[in-house]
């Protein structure tokens, strides 16, 4: 791990990662052995978790705050690959032999996660039911990436912001979105001041609402699919 020294949860057993869906129908004893040995960590804000070209030899589950997987492109612009919150799993890459991490995992705000070592997440998927819910889930992945590409391709600008706020709705509950300018500039490769104007005008016409600095309620997400065609 690069930056700041995490600080480890002296009192934690590793409970968040009863919380990863595809560690379920592991056998008590075995998955008792990984809470022992995964380790709870908290790091400030803005602390990196790993950088893009770090060697992947653990996966994170986040437990609070938000993460973002990010890099900078030729021109110093920041690219956003995804944004990560309470419950998801850092884990892409760790199954490649030898792979490096292809973006850095920035702390949004103050985190707390649990880091698993390479080889114990190894030894985790041996079992067939988790070796089956890894499929699953890699299969997801590849959808939601897909899903990502495609809103690059659309070329009116308020279908992109669009098609995004309907994207981040659907992976969470609630209607509520938590979002900043930035995040979404990165993600969608426009400006901030563009993306704040198409979302004036979505609230205009009454697809959504903005309740705070960075959140946005979804007042139509099918009147939002209806715009994007997605």
């Amino acid at each position: 791990m690069t930056g700041p020294a995490p600080v480890p949860c002296k009192d934690c057993r590793g409970d968040c990662l009863k919380t990863v869906d595809f560690l379920a129908g592991m056998p008590p004893d075995k998955m008792r052995e990984l809470l022992r040995r995964s380790v709870r960590l908290k790091l400030p804000k803005g602390a990196y978790i790993f950088h893009a070209g770090d060697p992947c030899d653990a996966i994170y589950i986040v437990h609070k705050g938000r993460v973002k997987l990010c890099v900078y492109d030729a021109d110093g612009q920041e690219r956003i690959a995804g944004v990560f919150v309470e419950r998801d799993v850092m884990w892409e890459g760790v199954l490649v032999p030898d792979s490096r991490y292809s973006t850095s995992a920035i702390c949004m705000t103050a985190v707390e996660c649990c880091r698993l070592a390479r080889q114990d997440f190894e030894k985790a998927i041996e079992e067939p039911k988790v070796a089956l819910r890894i499929i699953g889930l890699l299969s997801k992945k590849l959808h939601d990436a897909n899903r990502r590409n495609l809103l690059k391709s659309i070329a009116d600008p308020k279908e992109r912001v669009a098609g995004l706020l309907l994207y981040r709705y659907r992976r969470q509950t609630g209607d509520t979105i938590t979002m900043r300018l930035e995040e979404m500039a990165g993600s969608l490769a426009l400006r901030p001041e563009t993306i704040s104007r198409k979302i004036r005008e979505l609230e205009r016409e009454g697809y959504v609402k903005k309740t705070g600095q960075s959140s946005i309620q979804v007042l139509a997400p099918d009147r939002l699919m209806e715009l994007v065609n997605y």
